[in-house]
């Protein structure tokens, strides 16, 4: 899984579009290791508490999904919650614009999920949570692709599980 963002995040990224504080901050080889060492512990800083979360919620949607549905709903908005807390401090890192594409990338992808999260878990039935599977996979997917992009970017390796 990966981080990422509040119950309905949707314009929580307009608040503070990533990159736009950059100006401020020396991008390029003038940023040097030091400045994308900033950049990469500033990401670590929300992404590492949010995996964590993320995968104990995920977890907790697994062990209920088949068989009770209010606990598997109640996962799955905590769930939610966990992915859009990530978006608005994501989005105040200052981000150099070879960057911020990616970074709006992975919020918009996440805020893409984090609704979906929402409708999987307004389910009336267990069929109706299964129903969601094959396009929540696919919401992870699209979330993950942007996080090993800015990963990379960012000479950090591969997010442990994803």
């Amino acid at each position: 899984m990966l981080l990422v963002l509040l119950p309905m995040a949707a314009g929580c990224a307009t608040a503070h579009r990533p990159g736009s504080a950059a100006r401020s901050t020396p991008s390029g080889p003038a940023a040097g290791r030091g400045g994308k060492r900033a950049l990469a512990a500033a990401y670590l800083a929300i992404a590492q508490p949010a995996n964590r979360r993320l995968d104990a919620e995920v977890d907790a949607f697994t062990d209920h999904q088949h068989q009770d549905l209010a606990a598997a709903e109640a996962a799955l908005r905590a769930e939610a919650a966990t992915e859009g807390r990530v978006d608005r401090p994501l989005a105040r890192i200052p981000f150099p614009p070879s960057l911020a594409s990616t970074v709006r990338a992975l919020i918009q992808a996440n805020q893409r999920r984090v609704m979906l999260t929402v409708q999987q878990a307004a389910s009336t039935s267990l069929t109706g949570l299964a129903s969601f599977t094959a396009r929540h996979r696919a919401a992870d997917a699209a979330v993950e692709a942007q996080v090993r992009i800015l990963r990379r970017a960012l000479h950090l390796p591969p997010p442990a599980n994803s």
